[in-house]
């Protein structure tokens, strides 16, 4: 039978929770008992009673209950029986930003994650830090309604799930909600390039992917990788508002420097190394940066693939897309082409393979992206939202560019005119929450 409730109130008594009795029997429940009641992370005992007064798959709450665990009525809840507690949920929390002020700007934005509330159900809270009481374990946010398909704002306990949408959330706060709800918390840290780099380079089954990489410690490390990779790319440990650029050692004592976000480019003679000291101090503080090998080189052709990386309700890794560039064709280096589903036949076209080659080196892609998620998540940390970048060159060389970790953007898909494949994508971080959960 359908585990959606029909939820009621009722007045004239406190105390109980009454079941039809189809309800009842689907979850092992066959005469009057005591039970707790739980919603998110709180519970309240009650009395379990049967009637068949009730519609099939009803259930009625007396109003104290409802009240103190604030359960909405509006959402499409479901129902079980956990040992000697009685659940209603899901309860979902989207934890978007730090300032409720900042959070209500996006609420548009995150109606994209209910778009198929239908499929996920539940009672979904997007809130903030700064609206939470950590005494009392509840929290002010906006409530989908699925009626209105409106965010509505109100008080309820902590959820019973927690997806970080935001980097200003320090372990402190994730380490409070933990001890409340357990490792329900998820997309819960943040790794510089550098930590994540050091964990792959570890890896057996992934450390041949990636391009030789040093940390920026001062000037001088930046001189002797160019001795080495003339072509190379130094990207800031934390991405946050800093772009990636690229340093290009023209000939012995020329530079061109690059803005790989704005293109903007710069071209320095130096004539020692300490005029070529000073131009780096110019762009890169100590220890803020990586220095990485560049692929896509003038001269040799790759293609840059975004491959999306998530976990599905059952808790496994998938890859749900992926996107490039379109028609890279030499006849379009160099140009910026619009955003595309990479297919099989790409593979083929691009480095002249076979069918059957061709269906392979795309298995293979989709297996690092989720190889190396994998091991990062051996890191001890709880995550299941991820992108990783992956360069093809055109002799067949892969390499692996960037891991986008903390709460990539997935609208790649909507540009690239996939509104379907974007829905399900965002349904399915919702659908691993709801996993969270219980449910």
């Amino acid at each position: 039978m359908d585990n959606v409730i029909l939820l009621s109130r009722h007045t004239s008594n406190s105390g109980i929770l009454t079941l039809h009795p189809k309800l009842a029997e689907s979850m092992g429940i066959t005469q009057i008992t005591a039970r707790k009641i739980r919603f998110g992370a709180k519970t309240y005992q009650s009395i379990v009673d049967i009637s068949d007064d009730l519609p099939l798959n009803g259930a009625s709450l007396s109003g104290d209950i409802l009240d103190m665990l604030n359960i909405p009525q509006h959402c499409s809840l479901e129902i079980k029986q956990n040992g000697n507690e009685i659940q209603m949920g899901p309860f979902i929390g989207l934890l978007a930003g730090y300032y409720q002020s900042s959070i209500k700007k996006y609420l548009d934005h995150l109606r994209d994650y209910v778009l198929l509330y239908h499929e996920i159900k539940g009672a979904i809270l997007v809130f903030s830090l700064d609206h939470v009481d950590k005494t009392n374990q509840k929290v002010k946010g906006f409530l989908y309604n699925p009626l209105t398909k409106q965010w509505e704002e109100g008080i309820y306990p902590y959820p019973s799930s927690i997806f970080v949408m935001t980097s200003s959330v320090s372990s402190a706060w994730i380490q409070h909600f933990k001890s409340v709800i357990g490792d329900t918390v998820f997309n819960d840290f943040f790794h510089t390039r550098w930590s994540i780099h050091k964990k792959l380079s570890n890896s057996i089954g992934v450390k041949c992917y990636l391009p030789d990489t040093n940390l920026y410690g001062s000037p001088q490390d930046l001189y002797y990788f160019l001795k080495k990779f003339p072509n190379l790319t130094v990207k800031p440990l934390n991405s946050a508002n800093r772009s990636a650029i690229r340093v290009f050692l023209k000939d012995s004592n020329s530079l061109v420097i690059t803005n790989l976000k704005t293109f903007e480019t710069k071209s320095y003679k130096f004539y020692n190394r300490d005029q070529a000291y000073t131009i780096f101090k110019k762009y890169f503080k100590d220890g803020e940066y990586l220095i990485q090998e560049s692929i896509d080189v003038t001269g040799y052709r790759t293609i840059t693939i975004r491959i999306i990386t998530l976990k599905d309700h059952s808790g496994q890794w998938k890859a749900m897309g992926l996107f490039t560039r379109g028609d890279q064709s030499e006849e379009n280096e160099g140009k910026l082409m619009p955003l595309v589903k990479f297919q099989k036949e790409m593979v083929a076209d691009f480095l002249q393979q076979s069918d059957l080659y061709a269906s392979l080196t795309y298995q293979e892609l989709t297996h690092i992206a989720i190889d190396t998620v994998k091991e990062i998540e051996s890191m001890g940390v709880h995550f299941a939202n991820a992108a990783v970048d992956i360069i093809v060159g055109e002799l067949g060389d892969i390499w692996i560019s960037e891991v986008d970790h903390f709460n990539p953007s997935h609208e790649i898909a909507l540009v690239a005119g996939y509104p379907e494949l974007y829905y399900e994508i965002l349904k399915t971080n919702m659908l691993y929450a709801k996993r969270l959960t219980g449910f």
